[in-house]
Protein backbone atom coordinates (compact mmCIF):
# COMPACT_ATOMS: atom_id res chain seq x y z
CA UNK A 1 0.00 0.00 0.00
CA UNK A 2 1.87 3.54 -0.88
CA UNK A 3 2.02 6.38 1.45
CA UNK A 4 -0.21 7.98 -0.66
CA UNK A 5 -3.29 5.77 0.08
CA UNK A 6 -2.35 5.68 3.08
CA UNK A 7 -2.63 9.40 3.97
CA UNK A 8 -6.05 9.51 1.64
CA UNK A 9 -7.71 7.40 3.94
CA UNK A 10 -6.98 8.68 7.38
CA UNK A 11 -9.89 10.65 7.39
CA UNK A 12 -12.06 7.58 6.78
CA UNK A 13 -10.22 5.86 9.22
CA UNK A 14 -11.09 8.82 11.58
CA UNK A 15 -14.30 8.93 10.75
CA UNK A 16 -15.01 5.37 10.76
CA UNK A 17 -13.95 5.13 14.37
CA UNK A 18 -16.31 8.11 15.25
CA UNK A 19 -18.96 6.38 14.07
CA UNK A 20 -18.16 2.71 15.52
CA UNK A 21 -18.16 4.47 19.15
CA UNK A 22 -21.57 6.80 18.34
CA UNK A 23 -23.06 3.31 17.78
CA UNK A 24 -21.40 2.08 21.11
CA UNK A 25 -22.71 5.22 22.29
CA UNK A 26 -26.51 4.93 20.81
CA UNK A 27 -26.54 1.17 22.43
CA UNK A 28 -26.03 2.22 25.72
CA UNK A 29 -28.49 4.76 25.48
CA UNK A 30 -25.89 7.64 26.75
CA UNK A 31 -26.08 9.49 23.17
CA UNK A 32 -27.55 9.75 19.37
CA UNK A 33 -24.86 11.53 16.79
CA UNK A 34 -24.53 10.99 13.31
CA UNK A 35 -22.33 12.00 10.56
CA UNK A 36 -22.95 15.08 8.22
CA UNK A 37 -23.42 13.88 4.97
CA UNK A 38 -21.31 16.14 2.15
CA UNK A 39 -23.90 17.02 -0.31
CA UNK A 40 -22.44 16.47 -3.98
CA UNK A 41 -23.98 17.48 -7.45
CA UNK A 42 -23.34 14.89 -10.46
CA UNK A 43 -21.49 15.71 -13.83
CA UNK A 44 -22.91 14.72 -16.18
CA UNK A 45 -20.69 14.38 -19.68
CA UNK A 46 -21.90 14.37 -23.29
CA UNK A 47 -23.49 11.00 -22.95
CA UNK A 48 -26.12 12.14 -19.57
CA UNK A 49 -23.25 9.34 -17.71
CA UNK A 50 -22.00 11.09 -14.39
CA UNK A 51 -18.46 11.29 -15.22
CA UNK A 52 -17.58 13.36 -11.94
CA UNK A 53 -19.02 15.27 -8.85
CA UNK A 54 -18.38 18.30 -7.10
CA UNK A 55 -19.73 19.43 -3.78
CA UNK A 56 -22.89 21.41 -3.54
CA UNK A 57 -23.07 23.41 -0.19
CA UNK A 58 -19.97 22.85 2.70
CA UNK A 59 -20.90 20.62 5.19
CA UNK A 60 -21.02 22.46 8.73
CA UNK A 61 -19.08 19.77 10.88
CA UNK A 62 -18.83 16.22 10.59
CA UNK A 63 -21.30 14.97 13.41
CA UNK A 64 -24.14 16.49 15.18
CA UNK A 65 -26.20 14.82 17.39
CA UNK A 66 -26.98 14.73 21.98
CA UNK A 67 -26.03 13.23 25.11
CA UNK A 68 -28.12 12.20 27.30
CA UNK A 69 -27.41 13.77 31.02
CA UNK A 70 -29.44 13.75 34.50
CA UNK A 71 -30.39 16.96 33.71
CA UNK A 72 -31.55 16.52 29.66
CA UNK A 73 -30.43 16.08 26.81
CA UNK A 74 -27.20 18.51 25.91
CA UNK A 75 -26.36 19.16 22.20
CA UNK A 76 -23.38 18.28 20.80
CA UNK A 77 -21.33 19.26 17.46
CA UNK A 78 -18.07 19.12 16.76
CA UNK A 79 -15.57 18.02 13.89
CA UNK A 80 -12.72 15.03 13.83
CA UNK A 81 -9.36 15.99 12.58
CA UNK A 82 -6.38 14.70 12.66
CA UNK A 83 -2.32 15.12 13.28
CA UNK A 84 -0.84 12.64 10.36
CA UNK A 85 2.38 13.58 11.92
CA UNK A 86 4.24 14.68 14.79
CA UNK A 87 2.42 15.80 18.22
CA UNK A 88 0.83 19.70 16.48
CA UNK A 89 -2.26 20.13 14.60
CA UNK A 90 -2.72 22.72 12.39
CA UNK A 91 -5.44 25.81 13.46
CA UNK A 92 -5.32 25.99 9.51
CA UNK A 93 -7.29 22.41 9.22
CA UNK A 94 -10.66 23.44 10.34
CA UNK A 95 -11.90 25.86 8.10
CA UNK A 96 -13.66 28.92 8.71
CA UNK A 97 -16.85 28.03 7.73
CA UNK A 98 -16.83 24.99 10.52
CA UNK A 99 -15.19 27.51 13.43
CA UNK A 100 -18.06 29.53 12.55
CA UNK A 101 -20.64 27.02 12.96
CA UNK A 102 -19.10 25.74 16.01
CA UNK A 103 -19.15 29.13 17.42
CA UNK A 104 -22.80 29.78 16.69
CA UNK A 105 -23.49 26.08 18.24
CA UNK A 106 -21.93 26.68 21.35
CA UNK A 107 -23.59 30.57 21.45
CA UNK A 108 -26.93 27.83 21.55
CA UNK A 109 -26.01 25.65 24.38
CA UNK A 110 -24.42 22.62 22.56
CA UNK A 111 -21.01 21.40 23.61
CA UNK A 112 -18.99 22.14 20.54
CA UNK A 113 -15.50 20.97 20.05
CA UNK A 114 -12.95 19.48 17.73
CA UNK A 115 -11.89 15.47 18.37
CA UNK A 116 -8.19 15.52 17.01
CA UNK A 117 -6.59 12.54 16.92
CA UNK A 118 -2.82 12.07 17.05
CA UNK A 119 -1.58 9.24 14.73
CA UNK A 120 1.60 8.98 15.96
CA UNK A 121 1.11 9.33 19.60
CA UNK A 122 -2.00 7.16 18.92
CA UNK A 123 -3.50 9.81 21.69
CA UNK A 124 -7.05 11.33 21.50
CA UNK A 125 -7.91 15.38 22.60
CA UNK A 126 -11.07 17.09 22.92
CA UNK A 127 -10.43 21.01 21.83
CA UNK A 128 -13.74 22.63 23.37
CA UNK A 129 -14.79 25.34 21.63
CA UNK A 130 -13.86 28.23 24.25
CA UNK A 131 -10.07 27.02 24.22
CA UNK A 132 -10.62 26.80 20.09
CA UNK A 133 -11.58 29.84 20.08
CA UNK A 134 -8.94 31.68 21.91
CA UNK A 135 -6.28 29.68 19.61
CA UNK A 136 -8.30 30.43 16.58
CA UNK A 137 -8.48 34.37 17.31
CA UNK A 138 -4.77 34.92 18.90
CA UNK A 139 -3.80 32.73 15.68
CA UNK A 140 -5.97 34.93 13.53
CA UNK A 141 -4.23 38.01 15.13
CA UNK A 142 -1.09 36.60 14.25
CA UNK A 143 -0.54 36.58 18.67
CA UNK A 144 -0.49 33.02 19.27
CA UNK A 145 0.61 29.66 17.57
CA UNK A 146 -1.11 28.46 14.32
CA UNK A 147 -1.32 24.66 16.02
CA UNK A 148 -2.21 22.90 18.95
CA UNK A 149 -0.09 20.26 20.58
CA UNK A 150 -1.05 17.14 21.95
CA UNK A 151 -1.17 17.12 25.88
CA UNK A 152 -1.33 21.44 25.77
CA UNK A 153 -3.28 22.58 28.49
CA UNK A 154 -6.79 23.53 27.50
CA UNK A 155 -6.94 19.99 25.78
CA UNK A 156 -8.40 16.86 27.31
CA UNK A 157 -7.08 13.84 26.79
CA UNK A 158 -9.81 11.34 25.85
CA UNK A 159 -9.70 7.30 25.18
CA UNK A 160 -11.07 6.88 22.35
CA UNK A 161 -14.11 4.49 22.83
CA UNK A 162 -15.64 6.68 25.58
CA UNK A 163 -14.40 10.55 23.51
CA UNK A 164 -17.66 12.52 25.61
CA UNK A 165 -16.46 11.30 29.32
CA UNK A 166 -14.75 14.77 29.60
CA UNK A 167 -18.41 16.11 28.62
CA UNK A 168 -20.23 13.59 31.28
CA UNK A 169 -17.66 15.43 33.76
CA UNK A 170 -17.84 18.66 32.83
CA UNK A 171 -21.48 19.17 32.67
CA UNK A 172 -22.98 16.65 35.28
CA UNK A 173 -20.70 18.28 37.73
CA UNK A 174 -21.49 21.61 37.42
CA UNK A 175 -25.03 21.23 37.12
CA UNK A 176 -25.68 22.13 33.97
Amino acid sequence: MSAGLVQANRGRALEDLVRAANARYRALKRAVIHKVPTAWVPIRGPNGKIVSAKVEEKASVDFLGHLFLPSGPLPLAFDAKEASRGDRWPLSKLEPHQYEYLRDCALTGAFSFVLVAFWELNKFFVLPFPELEKRWEAWKDRTGPASVRAGEPGLVEVKFWDYLSCVDFRYCNQGK
